[in-house]
């Protein structure tokens, strides 16, 4: 077994209006999956303008407050280490699943650099490209899956100077559908013929990631977040901002609450998210050829948690879609009961630390 070579590296999700910070110990234990203890977790909220869309408009106020998450509080000590798996931007990255007509064996860096363009919606000169070979599929007709992965170069160097700015070396960026599913998609778990989604619902958009065949296969960006819902109660009830924010929360998507005019606008913008993974599930359906039925909706992410969400989805969809257990992966009963409120706005950071806490360079880690 190989060591990790960057000891007590930590996970770190910037988004654009908090940092969260998870940090892992894994213990080697005799079984197939490891176990986790916890060092770390927390965050610190940002206030509107530093950072907008995933690009950073004041990077060294976004620096002071990373320096303050750093820093020991009341409940935890000082993060001390120098290594560091961050998260880039899914509206600033591209992550898709596609298929080569040669043998792994026979694939040059090129012929996959040639085919990975075709794919990517973003202008050659200004990404980094990386991929894996995922498996060969056919023996008689040799196919080869890659998984590509690419970054805007300018959000994927500002992210990494920012780091580096504090001391930090930047072990990897990950993208956010590969790290949430690292903490969703039960490890010791078969998926045979059926697909899971796993809905992201952050405070300023929602990711949409599709997980099957044993990869992540493609991952899309929803215009729906809880920061629409409070902004469009706000403007069209003429009310202070945290009076629609506590105004969402209380009336949420309850039935009771049919005749209250902050449920009209919730509901609204709700089945514009219905809209957009009943699109999203058929464009998977008819662009991937080996795709299985999508069974099961995961839910994560800070608005996540709105009332009766999770079954007006199931409803809608016909798909179970329920809230996802965070710390499930750690292997740890004692992190899961004594943490079981962490809020599934971690969903990221979790998955990072997972990285993170082991080598992060093994192959199993996707991209």
């Amino acid at each position: 077994m190989f060591s990790n070579p960057f000891p007590n590296a930590f996970g770190i999700d910037i988004g654009d209006l908090s940092i969260k910070l998870v940090q892992l110990r894994k213990r080697h234990c005799s079984g197939n999956f490891p176990r986790y203890d916890l060092v770390a977790c927390r965050s610190i909220d940002l206030p509107p303008g530093l950072i907008t869309d995933g690009e950073l408009q004041k990077p060294e106020d976004v620096r002071k407050h990373i320096q303050r998450l750093l820093l020991a509080n009341k409940k935890q000590k000082a993060v001390k280490s120098p290594w560091v798996v961050a998260a880039v931007p899914e509206t600033k990255s591209f992550l898709k699943l596609i298929q080569i007509k040669k043998a792994p064996d026979d694939l040059t860096d090129e012929e996959i650099i040639s085919v990975a363009k075709k794919h990517i919606p973003l202008d050659e000169e200004n990404y980094y490209l990386q991929w894996q070979i995922i498996r060969h599929t056919q023996e008689a007709s040799p196919k080869t899956d890659v998984l590509i992965g690419a970054v805007d170069k300018f959000i994927a160097d500002s992210y990494t100077y920012l780091l580096e700015s504090l001391g930090l070396g930047v072990v990897a960026l990950e993208t956010e559908a590969v790290a949430v599913a690292r903490t969703l998609i039960t490890a010791d778990k078969t998926y045979s013929s059926e697909a899971r989604a796993i809905l992201d619902i952050g405070a300023t958009r929602s990711n949409l990631v599709i997980f099957d065949n044993g990869v992540v296969q493609f991952s899309t960006t929803i215009p729906y977040s809880g920061e629409l819902l409070t902004t469009a109660i706000e403007q069209k009830l003429h009310l202070q901002y945290d009076d629609a924010e506590e105004l969402k929360k209380k009336v949420g998507l309850d039935y009771k609450q049919s005749k209250n005019k902050a449920w009209i606008i919730i509901s609204e913008e709700t089945k514009k998210l219905i809209s957009s993974l009943k699109e999203s599930f058929r464009f998977y359906y008819s662009h991937f050829p080996q795709a299985n039925k999508i069974t099961h909706i995961t839910m994560c992410g800070s608005g996540s948690n709105l009332q009766r969400l999770d079954k007006i989805i199931s409803s809608e969809l016909k798909i179970v879609a329920r809230p996802g257990r965070l710390w499930k992966n750690l292997q740890n009963e004692r992190v899961t009961t004594n943490y079981k409120d962490t809020p599934l706005g971690y969903a990221t950071a979790v998955g990072l630390a997972l990285r993170a806490a082991d080598n992060p360079f093994f192959t199993k880690h996707l991209l």
